[in-house]
């Protein structure tokens, strides 16, 4: 299954959770585009293949090495709070879906940012995105499953139809999907680049907010939804430097997590340390993400992690722009704290605590790797595992995604343990949390991603997680 699952080329390896836009992400570098045009195109192929998970509507992180750098650099598309949220908040009206959830959408901006540093011009990225919107595409399974469990949300709030539920119901699996709103968002991105917001888009966002409810305005999409590249957070963990996404993301708790492994912990010793750190971060956990994950690097020594979420579990605030099949998310509602002492209250601007967060780690002369996953709450604690495999000495991405994984369970801090385990292993598991029951071989919904940072004269490897039908294709 490792093997199956990795990746390698001498120019360059995408991997991404959706395979045709892992496709896509590799025609990127085959037509002369570096590990950056890879990664935007992939993800923008995967707001069309994974709405229900991603899109113009939501936000990004993403961690980037460039060639010839020692240290990565960070990259945060959140939108900030939107000026008339504290006054929702002080008022007692706070929902986490809905449209005072809704806050300015940052990820164009950051497809934006990181296209920047690509090639191939902006159209060529968006071309296989559009291509799949307009012509058609298969519904994945797992649209299939979170459209089941959002069938109340998405009829609540689009009681006029969504192109999400034809007739009323989701969409079969397999069924071919047109989305020519969703080519025409697209589109326009290419068109308007930075100003996307200030075109028609912003102006539809805006009025299905406000038609709803919503206290967005057009002055919080000029100002709050903005990409900044940023310094990382680092921690040495042994002869090794960790680095991730720094707050609000939560890649500082993952960082608390990592700086004290040594080789050869044991996953009960991995559970007691996330859980001291997922306790000193507790009331920021709020954030369990529809989400996805690309990463792609190239024989140039550029190498790229994005993760980009609509959060919530599927369908973000479950209002959808009908003329654009545009997904809003729920970030605002779902990241921030309606306590207005709380540090993490939306004050005009200010960016939401996420789960989201991506690392990149490398040891004193030794091989780098950089990742991440989806998965809520569980980003860090499974981050956490992978990177004890890489501390513990395994090198190579295939086998590091495949190994057997636990899931915390936050109701009362269980856990679910895969198949896998030596029994020694899950039986010291079993023994440390109040409750744990069991899945198979392969059986959690993480979806990670791991890339060794590309070195010269060697193959470009990455593998992406079997557990969702990822792809890793190398070019």
């Amino acid at each position: 299954m490792a093997e199956q699952c990795t990746g390698r080329g001498a120019r360059g390896v995408v991997c991404a959770a959706a395979p045709l836009a892992a496709q896509a992400g590799a025609a990127a570098l085959r037509d002369g585009g570096n590990a950056f045009d890879a990664a935007v195109t992939a993800a923008l192929a995967e707001t069309v293949l994974l709405p229900s998970k991603c899109g113009l509507g939501g936000d990004l992180v993403a961690i980037v090495r460039r060639a010839g750098a020692s240290r990565p650099e960070a990259l945060l598309a959140i939108g900030g709070a939107p000026r008339g949220l504290a006054d929702v908040a002080r008022a007692g009206l706070w929902s986490d879906t809905g449209p005072a959830s809704v806050g300015p959408p940052a990820a164009p901006a950051g497809y934006l940012a990181l296209a920047e540093a690509g090639r191939l011009p902006l159209d060529r990225l968006a071309a296989p995105a559009i291509g799949l919107a307009t012509d058609g595409f298969p519904w994945a399974a797992v649209n299939h499953r979170l459209t089941l469990a959002s069938v109340d949300l998405l009829r609540r709030w689009n009681p006029d139809g969504t192109v999400y539920l034809p007739a009323g119901e989701p969409i079969d699996v397999g069924a071919l999907v047109h989305l020519p709103g969703l080519a025409a968002a697209l589109q326009s991105l290419v068109e308007l680049g930075d100003r996307f917001l200030e075109g028609p888009i912003g102006e539809a966002i805006v009025a299905t907010v406000q038609r709803h409810g919503g206290v967005l305005d057009h002055s919080d999409l000029q100002v709050a939804a903005r990409a900044e590249w940023m310094t990382c957070a680092e921690v040495r963990a042994g002869n090794r430097s960790v680095w991730a996404t720094p707050a609000p993301t939560h890649g500082p708790t993952l960082l608390a997590v990592i700086g004290s492994a040594a080789p050869g912990d044991a996953p009960a010793t991995q559970y007691r340390r996330v859980l001291g750190a997922i306790a000193n971060h507790r009331d920021a956990l709020a954030d369990p993400s529809g989400t996805s994950i690309v990463s792609a690097a190239d024989g140039a020594g550029n190498a790229v992690v994005v993760v980009h979420s609509n959060s919530y579990p599927r369908y973000g605030s479950g209002l959808v722009v009908g003329d654009y099949d545009l997904v809003l998310a729920n970030r605002a509602g779902r990241g921030f704290t309606p306590e207005p002492d709380h540090p993490n209250f939306p004050s005009p601007g200010r960016r939401p605590a996420t789960t989201l967060h991506a690392w990149m780690t490398t040891a004193d002369g030794g091989p780098s790797f950089l990742g991440g996953t989806p998965g809520g709450d569980n980003q860090v604690v499974w981050n956490a595992q992978l990177l004890q495999g890489i501390i513990d000495g395994e090198t190579a991405p295939g086998v590091l995604v495949t190994a057997p994984r636990w899931e915390w369970l936050p109701t009362d801090d269980g856990v679910r343990i895969e198949a896998g385990f030596d029994d020694p292993d899950a039986a010291t598991l079993v023994g440390v949390a109040p409750r744990a029951v069991h899945a198979g071989r392969w059986g959690l919904p993480c979806a990670q991603q791991v890339i060794a940072a590309p070195v010269a004269g060697e193959a470009i490897v990455g593998a992406a997680d079997p557990r969702t039908v990822g792809a890793a294709l190398g070019v």
